[in-house]
């Protein structure tokens, strides 16, 4: 480091006067005298008078009685001699260690002077790590944006040392001459900041891009929401959206962009599109085929405009994990039903879908209600074998352990052989509305149930169901349906579900807001950021077990714009393809009920196929969906639906830039269309592909003619190809 010149001035307050060693009657000695000490030079800041560092400094010392011969020793080493005068000796100070030191002084009688502890020798300090002491980031060299404590060790820290960050002095507490604390102040945005110290005399040592500041465990609301963040959205909210949803969306704010997502009324055109797909006999239909459920779903993600009502019931299906796969052909009809009750989740009460069920306003309460009663959920699950003498467990310890409160918090065995007692009364049967009709329903009848008391959660009470319509059956045979009957008569406490809800708040909370949080952000968030949301959720008022604030509070979050959340998380197939096709527009057929079939038969190949989920778990997450075949499957599905572009033309111009393209604007606007970042070398590749052509088994020159419409597609087929399998295209 190159020095910087600082003189700096001081005089000892006595002056030191020492006489010659020798006898009486011996020659008279000189008289040295020491009235001053100057540092001349040092390496950077004002230095203190008496301080050099380990060595190399100029210094003058100021008295009398010297001459030639006088020597200067530091810390017992010799000094270089730079200049002697009677009142001025000029040296350079050699190598010492930290601390106070004696400086000597002799002349050409050997007449000397000793000061002892008159010169410090001063460590220039050095900087080896940075780390948060508390907090999400405690041990860690990263900081949320709110700030957070941080620990600095190094070298040569003393009294009067400051930590620096990114350039700017904080308040400092000194721990020791190896460590000192300061306060990280908050910060906008994320990434790397320098962190430094310096101590009094002005040395200074910085650690480059020491500290890194995280938008990951923020619940404040992003400020600077672009085009790239909104794309970011819709990936997490709606499977995807076109480049140009992205621009109008990141034009509108993230406010508006947020509301609009979740806040929508059912389209009625879509639903009845969808509902085709069954024929003329929609569900509860004596006979479904295993694929029909499927493609009318696929139908609705693929089309719906209110993408996030497909993407929220995605979210509930893997929460709700119920396969299609153990059910007779009978009985599909079951599954539409769920997924119809996770449709209409989001849906304002006075809203209904097509089949006239109204929407739950987000209630998180009424779902989990309406869950406990879905029919297919109870054949899932073995409630419809479920009876008070033989109550099986299944239901009431997933509800529990997956649904509400997750595996071994807040509850006991006992509590779950209690609470299978609360949910007996279910069976199958057949109608038999007409001689030939095989349809399999499922009732509730009282003789099944255990209507003794029972001990839950350190509650005792009936628990049974808050509404038991329109499943109570008469004992008649036939069997029918009673609806005059709305509850059962000793059922006064709520059931289960109000049950756990009012003596477990604290877990139930957690567990919902933590599965939303992975769900739409990243996985493993730290506890804070959970119990704040699950605080928010259980907050007595209106909003109370309403998860709408709660999804709004997430997806409007720094957290969930954060490096951390962005491109984090591997697509699953249905996340790959759906998003490939709703933010491409590219279609497998032009015939919507075709194109979903096709879709199913695609999600068949790589590996994912809805309302099959493995386990009551639901979908596996991460790596699992990253093998080297699932992956090659990817490619080939890809393959077949860019093909599919020589179909029909008219797909073709959401994929094109604004005007004429050429190829670097062509290579471009796929690239962020996918949402994918090229190397300089990736990108020049395909601009040459652009400007070339098939010709004699090998690719030959050949300029692109933005006016040659077969041209122009064949190119765009082709970079869609290229470009949807690098990484970041199975990123989400």
């Amino acid at each position: 480091m190159a020095a910087t010149r600082v003189r700096a001035v001081a005089f000892l307050a006595v002056a030191l006067v020492v006489a010659a060693c020798g006898g009486s009657g011996g020659p008279t000695a000189a008289k040295l005298t020491v009235l001053g000490i100057e540092v001349l030079t040092q390496p950077q800041g004002p230095l203190s008078p008496f301080g050099t560092t380990a060595g190399g400094d100029r210094v003058r010392i100021d008295g009398t009685g010297f001459g030639p011969g006088t020597a200067v020793t530091f810390a017992g080493a010799a000094a270089a001699i730079e200049s002697v005068l009677p009142e001025r000796i000029v040296a350079v100070t050699p190598p010492g260690p930290a601390g106070f030191a004696t400086i000597g002084i002799s002349n050409a009688t050997g007449e000397p002077v000793t000061l002892a502890g008159a010169f410090r020798y001063i460590a220039p300090p050095t900087v080896a790590s940075v780390a948060a002491t508390g907090g999400p980031t405690a041990g860690e060299p990263r900081a949320p944006v709110a700030g957070v404590e941080i620990e600095v060790t190094g070298t040569g820290f003393r009294d009067g040392i400051e930590v620096l960050v990114a350039g700017v002095p904080v308040t400092t507490v000194l721990v020791d001459d190896t460590t000192a604390r300061a306060p990280a102040p908050p910060r906008s945005g994320e990434g790397n900041v320098d962190v430094g110290v310096r101590n009094v005399e002005g040395f200074s040592a910085t650690l480059p891009a020491a500290l890194f500041y995280t938008q990951e465990f923020s619940l404040r609301q992003e400020t600077d929401f672009d085009e790239e963040r909104a794309q970011h959205l819709f990936r997490r909210a709606a499977f995807g959206a076109p480049l140009a949803a992205a621009r109008q969306a990141a034009a509108d704010g993230i406010d508006a962009t947020v509301f609009a997502l979740t806040t929508f009324a059912n389209d009625p055109a879509v639903e009845q599109e969808a509902l085709a797909t069954y024929g003329t006999t929609p569900p509860p239909a004596e006979a479904i085929g295993a694929r029909t459920n499927k493609q009318w779903w696929i139908h609705l993600m693929l089309r719906n405009r209110n993408a996030f009502q497909e993407r929220l019931a995605w979210f509930l299906h893997d929460h709700f994990a119920t396969s299609e796969r153990v059910f007779e052909e009978s009985f599909r009809w079951a599954m539409h039903y769920q997924i119809q009750l996770f449709r209409r989740f989001p849906l304002a009460p006075a809203d209904a879908l097509a089949s006239g069920a109204p929407g739950l306003g987000y209630d998180w309460r009424r779902l989990l209600v309406e869950v406990a009663k879905d029919r297919a959920m109870v054949s899932w699950l073995n409630g419809d074998v479920s009876t008070r003498t033989a109550p099986n467990e299944n239901f009431a310890r997933e509800l529990w352990e997956l649904f509400m409160l997750g595996e071994g918090s807040g509850y006991t065995e006992a509590d779950i052989k209690e609470a299978a007692r609360a949910f007996t009364g279910f069976f199958r049967y057949i109608p038999r509305a007409t001689p030939e009709d095989d349809t399999i329903h499922v009732g509730y009848f009282s003789g099944r149930h255990d209507e003794r008391s029972k001990t839950i959660l350190g509650r005792t009470g009936f628990f049974g169901y808050d509404s038991i319509s329109p499943f109570w059956v008469s004992a008649t045979n036939p069997i029918t349906i009673d609806p005059a009957v709305e509850t059962d008569p000793r059922d006064t406490d709520g059931g289960v579900v109000a049950l756990t809800l009012a003596q477990r708040p604290v877990e139930a909370s957690r567990h919902i807001c933590r599965k939303l949080f992975e769900f739409f952000v990243y996985e493993d968030p730290h506890a804070s950021v959970v119990d704040a949301l699950a605080a928010q959720l259980r907050a007595p008022g209106p909003d109370q077990w309403n998860l709408k604030p709660i999804l709004d509070t997430i997806l409007r979050s720094e957290a969930m714009y954060s490096l951390r959340a962005r491109k984090s998380q591997v697509k699953s197939p249905v996340d790959y393809l759906i998003g490939f096709m709703r933010t491409t527009g590219v279609r497998l057929s032009p015939d919507p009920p075709t194109d979903a079939a096709r879709v199913y038969l695609a999600l068949a190949e790589i590996g994912q196929i809805p309302l099959e989920p493995p386990d009551v778990n639901g979908w596996p997450t991460g790596a699992a969906w990253a093998g080297a075949q699932p992956m090659l499957e990817r490619t080939n599905v890809v393959a077949f639906a860019v093909k599919q572009l020589d179909s029909y033309a008219t797909d073709i111009a959401p994929l094109l830039p604004p005007g004429p393209p050429s190829p670097q604007s062509l290579v471009d606007h796929l690239a962020r269309t996918l949402d994918v970042d090229l190397s300089a070398t990736a990108r020049s590749g395909m601009i040459e592909y652009v400007n070339s052509q098939w010709s004699g088994g090998q690719q030959v020159p050949f300029a692109f003619d933005p006016n040659n419409t077969e041209h122009v597609k064949m190119k765009t087929r082709g970079l869609v190809w290229m470009i949807a399998q690098y990484h970041a295209a199975h990123a989400r």
